[in-house]
């Protein structure tokens, strides 16, 4: 699920978006919850995730972005825009760390 694609689309959000499969991870509760996402697309202001299951995810969180080997790349403070069942939009709100 690490493969990236390196296709790039404009679809109206004001930036390019890169498809690609990877791991990521939702983390709540100040950081006593996380969830694992699928990462289907991202751009220099959000993502798409792809929950394993529906679930309501909270307006803010932080998308934890994984490496292949499982291990934490970057970490991103984000607004949920939407939610359409298991695929949810995530504005970041603030640069990485």
């Amino acid at each position: 699920m690490t493969e990236e694609r390196k296709v790039q689309e404009n679809d109206g959000r004001g930036g390019k978006r890169m498809r690609l499969l990877r791991r990521g991870r939702i983390v709540l509760n100040q950081r006593h919850s996380s969830f694992d996402v699928g990462i289907r697309d991202l751009s220099a202001t959000g993502a798409k995730l792809k929950l394993s299951e529906i679930w309501a995810v909270p307006d803010a969180f932080e998308l934890q972005i994984l490496k292949s080997d499982g291990s934490v790349e970057l970490i991103v403070p984000c607004a949920k825009r939407w939610q359409s069942g298991i695929l949810v939009g995530a504005q970041f709100v603030r640069p990485p760390r």
